[in-house]
């Protein structure tokens, strides 16, 4: 039990790793996930608030993945995403993090949005040079 323990911890630190860490990268990612949205079929509303929890997700995904498994959000990132949403509150924002984990696990449409919203947003970090052709999905 205590080594299939070890190995579990082992395997969390590894997935807990950003794939990001220069947060004033948030913005051009958000750009990007607009530019994306916008040349989908039936092109959703950018400003929903469902959108916007897709956004998030992929954003602690690549910043802090931690918190998608119940870690604290590390200092930084909600300013950067008080400037990509300059019109809701931190208190907003916090409450979105808080379910986009569970709605990413039980709601299908969601996920599949998200993995292809990431995709997209991975090629082109790596399309930068920004992130390496190994990380990602």
């Amino acid at each position: 039990m205590r080594e299939q323990k070890t190995r579990l911890s082992e395997r969390e630190q590894e997935l807990s790793v950003p794939i990001l860490c220069d947060l004033r990268l948030i913005q051009d990612i958000y750009v990007w996930f607009k530019e994306i949205l916008s040349e989908m079929n039936c092109a959703p509303n950018i400003e929903s608030v469902t959108q916007r929890k897709k956004f998030l997700f992929i954003v602690l995904f690549l910043f802090a993945p931690s918190v998608l498994a119940g870690s604290r959000l590390p200092s930084g990132i909600r300013v950067e995403l008080a400037k990509v949403f300059p019109d809701v509150s931190p208190c907003v924002i916090s409450n979105n993090i808080a379910d986009v984990s569970f709605i990413y696990q039980q709601y299908k449409e969601f996920r599949q949005d998200i993995d292809y919203l990431y995709t997209e947003i991975v090629n082109r970090l790596k399309f930068k040079g920004l992130i390496n052709q190994q990380a990602g999905v």
